[in-house]
Order: structure tokens, then sequence, then C-alpha cells
């Protein structure tokens, strides 16, 4: 399935955002059994998880990759869900706090949106949202629930 996004005769199936790991292996691992996606495709030195119906994440050995994997990181990966505070129940009861760091104790409600913010191994920032029923988010939620 195509988007509309774009000019008429063009479209676009699916978005996969890139992300280069120094241990390609423990993002994996985190990815796949913190978070729960699902491997669509490995090529040894890429892996595709699916994020959602459209949705994916690639994680890149930063070594070998178009780009090197690099300490500081210019990236936010927003999860946008229904489920906020379910997801910081489950992230905050991992057994291991070296598998998952919140930045903080708690869901945060912005008024405008309910939201929380976790790193994953090598220190992306995760972000998680759920949009209310405020006038900012109008357009947006329409979007979000056709």
């Amino acid at each position: 399935m195509y988007t509309d996004a774009g000019p008429p005769e063009l479209g676009f199936r699916a978005t996969i955002l890139w992300l280069y790991y120094e241990d390609l292996e423990a993002a994996e691992r985190f990815y796949r059994d913190v978070l729960g996606f699902e491997r669509t495709v490995d090529q040894g030195w890429a892996k595709i998880l699916e994020t959602s119906a459209s949705g994916y994440i690639g994680l890149v050995d930063g070594a070998r990759g178009m780009h090197q994997a690099t300490t500081d990181k210019a990236v936010t990966v927003s999860f946008l869900t229904d489920e906020v505070d379910a997801w910081f129940e489950y992230l905050s009861k991992q057994e291991s706090k070296e598998t998952i760091e919140l930045r903080h104790q708690e869901v945060l409600d912005e008024g405008f949106v309910r939201v929380f913010v976790a790193y994953d191994p090598e220190n992306y920032f995760l972000e998680f949202d759920t949009f209310t029923e405020h006038e900012d988010n109008v357009e947006f939620l329409k979007a979000l629930h056709p």
C-alpha cells in the first residue's frame, strides 16, 4: 500500500529509520527482547525490525554501514502509542536496569501529550508518546486515527 504523500504519481510504502551501533548484537537483543519488535530482514551487518504497519528501525553495524557509530546521538526515536502508561510500567519492571535506562521515574503529563523517555544500549533517545485530546493536537490526531 502506498501513501498519497508526495507527488500524485509517486508514493511511499513504508519508512525505515537507520541507527548505527558499535555493538549491533546488543542493539538487536534490546529491540527484539525488550521492546518486542520482530526482525524482518537480517543482512548480517544490517537488521530491519518492524515497529508498526509501515514503520521500521534499521540497525546497522557502524563499522560497516554508510555512517559510523558515534557517541553523541542527534536523533530522537518517537514511538506513538495509545498505551504510554502501560509501556512505562512494562519497561520499569525489566529485570536488568542495564537493559533499559529511564530518564524519569514517571510518565510526564504536559497537557497535550503524556510522555516518557528511555535510552537504548548506545544512548539513542527513545520517546514514548500518547497525544491527548487537546486543541493543539486536533489535526495530528486526525492523521493518526483517520
